[in-house]
């Protein structure tokens, strides 16, 4: 079978919506399933082909047997087909497809169980069961991205929840997305600056949706970390032989129009002293709450903010003086557990807290010591955990006991996974949102206290939009008066 070698990774993910559906049983699910993509004669321009683009990068790193077919000579059927080779090499691009996704006015090629079609305009995705969905003749990446993370959540629900709705004939506009409109839905004028914070997954689609857009600017990536082999079930901009590159000037090297973008390999912390803590737009696509509230107490001018978690994904935005600022959303109601604590219980070591802490603290391996002790507590074969020494305790952590490399996603006494591996297509719309927030603060020059989220394994027709109030007793730094007469010499 054709599968990547990363595709335990896929496991993971698929068993936090699937419970007990471990890198077995996910193949066997996936042996007979072929998914197929249409493309139609109006896909061959710029919104159409990045449709199709998107659709395949995440198509490709998880179901082993694609076949393209396309109406037309534009050419994209061939581009696609390579890219997805490259996503995985041991693709298999032929046989009959079971389920099929038709992209602009083509026809359904094959007798498939389900079809997805799928179209865009402008900002706008549409998404049907019934009949073909045309693609608009602009500049505007947003409405394909859009569609292809949609058509994707389709085709995972036909594929594991079959028995559940797709989405009908519907329309989704990407929300406020009023900035920046010209003639015909294409996208123009000068964002000034953005910083990028974050070239994972989240950081990767929102690369992904800025590069194909035709706005004026500068754009400044930041990450500290390299793509590892894990990374390629959702990173949608990284291929197979990108593994071990350095996010930031590898994500970086994907822009070439009139956005020009740079990569930082150093952490959040690290780029903001270097630019005395001056940015006027900052995208967070940050893994944990710690940093996203750390990043807004360097009191950026305006902030977006994306996020994955279980059952569905958002973004916010941020005006710091006049609605919420990041970290109000963070806010801890009641005691909770410190990190070192859910990992010491659940290595079955919580007397072993203060080693647990020190070895997070410092990111040192695991000792041998310390895996005969969870050994004996978990009742292991003191062999599963060896492979694991001398690396990073989170590594144990989160692919041993949460990443079932030594308890098995199937195994009802598995911890639960506090370190959430989303959906491919569902990081990748958290960052096409995330970057059309970008473009909309950029080209305005102003924010509004916006929270937006979508269910991605829910079929529906709009985006779930409320304003972010301040928390009520002056709780956070944007009621404090210090860091509020701060921001106001910064800015103005």
């Amino acid at each position: 079978m054709a599968i990547p070698d990363y595709f335990q990774r896929n496991a993971v993910a698929v068993s936090q919506v699937i419970s007990g559906l471990d890198e077995e049983r996910l193949a066997s699910r996936l042996e007979d399933v072929c998914i197929g993509v249409t493309i139609g004669p109006d896909a061959a321009g710029d919104e159409g082909r990045a449709m199709a683009d998107l659709l395949v990068r995440l198509l490709a790193r998880l179901y082993p047997s694609i076949m393209i077919h396309e109406e037309g000579a534009g050419g994209v059927a061939n581009e696609i087909g390579a890219l997805a080779r490259r996503i995985n090499p041991r693709i298999d691009l032929s046989g009959e497809a079971t389920i099929e996704t038709v992209i602009g006015t083509a026809q359904p090629c094959w007798k498939a169980t389900r079809t997805v079609f799928a179209g865009c305009e402008g900002w706008t995705a549409r998404l049907s069961t019934h009949g073909p969905q045309g693609c608009g003749a602009s500049n505007n990446p947003f409405g394909a991205g859009l569609a292809a993370c949609l058509a994707a959540a389709d085709v995972f629900r036909a594929v594991f929840l079959p028995g559940t709705e797709l989405d009908g004939d519907c329309e989704v506009a990407v929300p406020d997305a009023g900035e920046g409109h010209l003639e015909n839905g294409d996208v123009g004028g000068s964002v000034g600056s953005l910083v990028l914070a974050g070239a994972g997954a989240i950081g990767n689609a929102a690369a992904w949706a800025l590069s194909r857009t035709a706005v004026d600017g500068s754009i400044e990536i930041v990450d500290h970390e390299s793509v590892d082999l894990g990374n390629l079930q959702r990173y949608v901009l990284a291929e197979r032989d990108d593994e071990e590159r350095l996010k930031a000037p590898f994500v970086a090297g994907g822009f070439s129009g009139k956005l020009t973008a740079s990569g930082h390999a150093c952490t959040i912390a690290e780029f903001l002293h270097e630019k005395d803590h001056k940015v006027d737009n900052l995208l967070l696509a940050l893994d944990s709450a710690k940093d996203r509230c750390a990043a807004q107490a360097s009191l950026p001018r305006r902030v977006a903010n994306a996020w994955t978690q279980p059952g569905d994904l958002g973004v916010s935005c941020h005006d710091f003086l006049e609605g919420a600022c990041v970290s109000c959303l963070y806010l801890p109601n009641g005691k909770r557990k410190n990190e070192d604590e859910i990992i010491a219980e659940s290595f079955g070591v919580p007397d072993q807290l203060m080693q647990v802490r020190t070895l997070l603290y410092k990111n040192e391996g695991a000792p041998r010591d310390l895996l005969v002790a969870i050994a004996a507590a978990r009742d292991l074969p003191l062999e599963k955990l060896l492979p694991f020494e001398g690396r990073p305790l989170r590594a144990l952590y989160t692919e041993g006991f949460c990443g079932g490399a030594v308890i098995p996603l199937s195994e009802p006494g598995r911890p639960a996974n506090e370190v959430h591996v989303p959906l491919a297509h569902q990081s990748a719309l958290a960052g096409v949102l995330l970057a059309a927030a970008g473009v909309r603060m950029g080209l305005s020059g102003r924010v509004d206290s916006v929270v937006t989220q979508y269910d991605v394994l829910q079929p529906q027709e709009r985006f779930q939009v409320y304003p972010a109030a301040k928390p009520p007793g002056e709780r956070c730094i944007c009621q404090d008066a210090d860091f509020r007469e701060v921001y106001r010499r910064k800015y103005g």
